[in-house]
């Protein structure tokens, strides 16, 4: 434990989070994955169907009540994030890190194998 606070000491952008870091836009990417339009259209699949689960009878409203709660958390969660960090210095996700494609970060590939 004090070697993971001392490690943390030494590194304060990794403790303070006070810089875009390659992990922090992973996580950046992955939140807009769920807020974006693949996640807005699964959603509305996962709700359409629940509904239509619960109206028949098959799916126990409490199920279906639940699913509506989760979608609300999952795509309300930056609202209460930047609630919670108003007048801080951190920024949310910035759209252009977490758009930015795969293809254009290099990539370190191993030189060739030459015999000697």
């Amino acid at each position: 434990m004090c070697v993971l606070a001392a490690a943390l000491i030494t590194m304060p952008d990794v403790a303070l989070a006070g810089a875009n870091t390659a992990v922090g836009d992973m996580f950046c990417t992955v939140a807009l994955w769920f807020t974006g339009n693949a996640g807005k259209g699964l959603a509305t699949i996962m709700v359409t169907v629940v509904g239509i689960g619960a109206l028949l009878g098959k799916i126990a409203w409490s199920v279906a009540i639940l699913v509506g709660v989760n979608v609300a958390v999952v795509f309300g969660a930056e609202a209460v994030v930047d609630a919670i960090m108003a007048g801080s210095p951190l920024t949310a996700c910035d759209s252009a890190i977490a758009l930015t494609p795969a293809s254009s970060f290099p990539m370190a590939i191993p030189p060739p194998f030459s015999p000697p």
